[in-house]
């Protein structure tokens, strides 16, 4: 440890991976003693080791340890149970999802966009990363598709088997789901006799809305929603 830091998260992720029974308590004893060397460590070598370990098959015996251990305190303060973490491999191997490790430690962090973002900023984690792991961390539990919709597939599926009641159903309705294109448009709203400028967007909003709230109905429901939109528009412009 003294000669190499990282030797401390690697016992853990070597246990959780290999080891058969509880580990030795002597090692034990000496990462809990020199956990604060973490410290000394950079912030990517420790993100590397932590998502090796997330992607295993179950970390959560082993997280529980570290945590019991005072292992994480000098680096990642923010982790303080693993609860959340064991839901959510239990709704992986139930729904025969494969580790994501990102999304795992989505589950270690308190469910606060403002957390995950100083945590993934402190990893220096990729811009992608940074905000998948934001997006995960809002507990917001609207329709599957429209969240897919508003935030991509990856933010779906991840709110999906953190948050979701029914993490199966979910995921099923994104199976093979296509982006819709909302199937109107300014020229057309300005067309229909909305007056060119704010209005237009603001109409063409309400309608983009509608249209997410009714699970993305077809053209001749969106040609009426658009109808009354535009009849409120001209209303408005009075």
């Amino acid at each position: 440890i003294a000669e190499d830091h990282l030797r401390i998260l690697r016992f853990f992720r070597f246990h959780a991976r290999f080891a058969a029974g509880p580990p030795d308590e002597a090692a034990i004893a000496a990462c809990r003693a020199r956990a604060n060397d973490l410290m000394a460590l950079s912030r990517e070598r420790i993100a590397d080791e932590m998502l090796k370990l997330l992607a295993l098959a179950d970390p959560t015996p082993t997280v529980a340890l570290m945590l019991a251990n005072g292992i994480l305190t000098p680096v990642l303060p923010e982790i303080t149970e693993a609860a959340r973490l064991a839901a959510l491999v239990a709704r992986e191997q139930a729904v025969g999802v494969a580790p994501d490790p990102l999304r795992r430690l989505a589950a270690l962090l308190p469910a606060q966009p403002t957390t995950a973002e100083a945590v993934a900023a402190r990893l220096k984690l990729s811009n992608a990363a940074r905000k998948r792991l934001r997006l995960a961390a809002e507990d917001a539990r609207g329709p599957v598709l429209a969240t897919a919709y508003m935030l991509g597939t990856d933010a779906a599926r991840d709110r999906a088997l953190l948050y979701a009641g029914d993490a199966g159903a979910a995921l099923a309705a994104l199976d093979g789901w296509e982006r819709p294109t909302l199937p109107v448009s300014g020229g057309a709203l300005i067309a229909a006799g909305v007056p060119k400028g704010p209005l237009v967007a603001t109409a063409l909003q309400k309608i983009e809305r509608r249209w997410i709230a009714e699970g993305f109905p077809d053209r001749d429901r969106v040609a009426a929603i658009t109808a009354e939109e535009v009849a409120q528009a001209s209303r408005s412009s009075r």
